[in-house]
């Protein structure tokens, strides 16, 4: 995987996507069918007042590439349909901690693109086996620590994988 740099500031999901499918981000916004840069909220700074991309308008795009995206949720949730309901954190073990090993273990055995909230609003980061790849500029190995480091919190890893048929 090589890093490729977003274009403009609201381009990480799509610059994402791009390098894990190795090809260039102006190619992954024409099988998109745009770049998100139509402001959709205009009382907003960018790049928060940008459309930007649709997590499955990525999916569908990679399915046209003849690559399927699985979602990996760091804290999956169990929502109530009642509003004064609790809601219920999904655990894999004893503690959170099994949550952040099956995460962990998705990052470091596959590739794909992981979600999250940057800086300023949400972000997006590719990776592969282990090594982040930061639309923004950077590369550094993953781990909870180095993302914080980063200004940037994990929710969702999203694991791109080969088809073994025909794209659709």
């Amino acid at each position: 995987m090589k890093l490729q740099t977003k274009p403009n500031p609201w381009s990480c999901i799509g610059s994402a996507f791009a390098m894990v499918l190795d090809i260039p981000v102006a190619d992954f916004f024409g099988i998109v069918g745009h770049d998100g840069s139509q402001k959709a909220f205009p009382t907003l700074p960018d790049p928060m007042s940008r459309r930007g991309l649709h997590i499955q308008e990525c999916i569908t795009a990679c399915l046209k590439l003849g690559y399927a995206v699985t979602p990996v949720e760091l804290f999956p949730v169990i929502q109530a349909t009642l509003p004064d309901e609790n809601n219920i954190v999904v655990l894999f073990g004893d503690d959170e901690s099994a949550n952040w090993q099956r995460f962990e273990q998705t990052i470091q055995g596959s590739t794909g693109v992981i979600d999250g909230v940057g800086r300023q609003c949400l972000h997006a980061v590719a990776f592969n086996h282990g090594t982040i790849f930061d639309p923004d500029g950077c590369e550094y190995p993953y781990s909870h620590t180095a993302c914080q480091s980063h200004d940037f919190i994990t929710r969702c890893a999203w694991r791109i994988d080969s088809l073994l048929f025909e794209p659709f």
